[in-house]
């Protein structure tokens, strides 16, 4: 009988850490979405406080709001598209993003394209943050 209850109490320990891994990986994909939805939404603001406390220190909220505001793109929609985590806390999603590109010229067009883009996540504190690629950053 002792045994049995060892085995029941490994079973239950073992489902409980893979159900808590389940669910903080299921946040990641809402917090890939929500990031999204923020730029969608022009609020870059919020946006900004996705990125990882690391890459806050190279670009200010102002540079970041500038950079996307910037953007030739005018993102419209986004779905989770795949996930893989190398470990329980570095992920990497990518996320099928529909948008609008405005080319210029003497007569400006718009196309609408759909595109793969693959980010890296990493969780700090229980909170999953956005790696942003490295791109030219200003000083701001």
């Amino acid at each position: 009988m002792n045994k049995l209850k060892l085995i029941s109490m490994v079973l239950l320990t073992i489902f409980l850490i893979t159900a808590c891994k389940d669910s903080e990986k299921s946040k990641l994909d809402n917090r890939a979405i929500d990031y999204w939805n923020y730029k969608i939404n022009k609020d870059f603001k919020s946006a900004y406080q996705f990125l990882s406390p690391g890459w806050k220190t190279n670009e200010s909220e102002l540079a970041y709001e500038q950079r996307m505001g910037g953007s030739k793109a005018n993102w419209l929609n986004v779905k989770l598209k795949s996930k893989q985590c190398s470990q329980t806390d570095l992920c990497s999603v990518t996320v099928l993003v529909e948008y609008e590109y405005k080319f210029r010229g003497a007569v400006s067009r718009k196309m609408k394209v759909e595109s793969s883009v693959s980010e890296n996540w990493i969780m700090k504190d229980n909170i999953w943050y956005h790696i942003p690629v490295k791109k030219k950053i200003g000083n701001s």
